[in-house]
């Protein structure tokens, strides 16, 4: 069996625009600058793993339009080498709005089109593809049915999965023992653990509940925070890599995806953690999303610089 990730996600077109500010409602904001470039968490998550050196395969979806004619040279052009694209002639391709500010912050809003309409017997025809994978990377793009589907298969068959829970939503209690790793956000882990989102996050709480569904090994990422890693009954914290953040679209699917190559190469959950900390750290500090996700060289002479500076005990 090879060393090869599996993503399964939508790809899409994204519309990146700056402002200084967010608008109120009914205010018009006018834009500081505009850039258009494929994305998607799936797609974002492929080409941030292909860039770190792993070979990737991206299961997805298009439809019929110019953004879906694009889907398959975008993805030679990064040297993504399994493309399996699922195509609805009669669908929109998905495309996301992205507004940043001058504080870094970002809003987005996502439309899914071809992607949701995928169902499990979609993903059966890739029942090979996933079971020959070594490493499964997961978000919420798909269906939930399409994503049991997706989990049940690669978990049969014993191969690993990192599961990004974004956008946030629960999951079967079923799946999570097929899980290597869960890597939610502090919103995440909060819905999944049945704990008040809106509320400041209980992260020993959150862990106990997280693990008593049973997801073994439990990465909370905090943002500019670092992280926190539940393994093998200790905790640690992981800094995140030093700097100012221009621009943070992108930094969770940045991170999951060095998460899981430098996981495939050690299985070693900790120096994965810190090494997707400098990562995502990395691609933060640049505008931009796919044309700032770093490339192995960059990231792995960054990450020698401060190998085991940025864990400490929780």
């Amino acid at each position: 069996m090879g060393k090869t990730i599996t993503v399964v996600g939508h790809y899409g077109m994204s519309l990146l625009m700056d402002v200084g500010h967010f608008p109120a409602v009914g205010e018009t904001v006018e834009g500081l600058g505009l850039e258009t470039e494929p994305g998607g968490k799936g797609y974002n998550q492929a080409i941030a793993a292909s860039r770190l050196g792993a070979d990737v395969n991206f299961i997805t979806a298009v439809g019929g339009d110019d953004f879906g004619a694009r889907c398959e040279s975008d993805l030679i052009s990064e040297k993504v080498g399994g493309r399996y694209i699922i195509k609805f002639p009669e669908l929109k391709t998905a495309c996301a709005f992205v507004i940043n500010n001058e504080e870094g912050k970002s809003e987005v809003y996502v439309y899914p089109g071809a992607i949701r309409h995928v169902t499990p017997e979609h993903i059966r025809k890739y029942t090979s593809v996933i079971r020959e994978s070594s490493l499964m990377l997961l978000q919420n793009e798909i269906s939930a049915d399409a994503l049991c589907e997706v989990m049940r298969i690669a978990g049969e068959a014993g191969i690993e999965i990192i599961y990004n829970p974004a956008p946030a939503r629960k999951i079967p209690s079923e799946l999570f023992p097929y899980i290597t790793i869960l890597t939610p956000n502090e919103t995440e882990a909060a819905i999944l653990a049945g704990m008040d989102p809106e509320r400041p996050l209980d992260v020993d709480k959150a862990f106990d509940k997280l693990h008593g569904l049973g997801a073994e090994n439990i990465i909370i990422t905090m943002g500019g925070q670092g992280s926190v890693v539940s393994h093998n009954g200790r905790r640690f914290h992981v800094g995140a890599l030093k700097g100012k953040a221009v621009n943070t679209t992108g930094a969770g699917d940045c991170y999951n995806a060095a998460l899981s190559v430098k996981y495939l190469e050690t299985h070693d959950i900790i120096e994965a953690a810190e090494y997707a900390a400098v990562a995502s750290g990395l691609q933060v500090m640049m505008p931009g999303v796919i044309e700032n996700m770093p490339y192995k060289d960059k990231a792995d002479e960054a990450y020698k610089k401060i190998r085991g500076t940025l864990i400490s005990k929780f």
